[in-house]
């Protein structure tokens, strides 16, 4: 395993912006974006999404890491959740 530094997320708070219209859904969902939404104020070396709560939302996420139990839950709800490499922009 890598020893990035990387924000962690439950994916119940990218519900929540997601339901307050801070984030489209209908678009990609991704790092960037949780930025601008205010999910976060940096990504460090990149955002690793948890599952804690419950996602209902049919939505792309794209970000450096995520939990296998939350990839899972993205794609149950008829999304998907991939996992990229680290940015190498600064």
């Amino acid at each position: 395993m890598s020893c990035k530094n990387l924000e962690n997320y439950s994916f119940v708070l990218i519900q929540i912006f997601i339901d307050a219209k801070k984030i489209d859904a209908k678009k990609d969902i991704t790092e960037d974006v949780l930025i601008e939404s205010g999910v976060t104020r940096r990504k460090k070396d990149g955002i690793r999404v948890l599952a804690k709560g419950e996602f209902s939302t049919k939505a792309t996420i794209n970000v450096t890491g995520a939990s296998k139990s939350a990839i899972e839950a993205v794609e149950k709800a008829g999304g998907s959740l991939t996992v990229t490499s680290a940015s190498a922009s600064a």
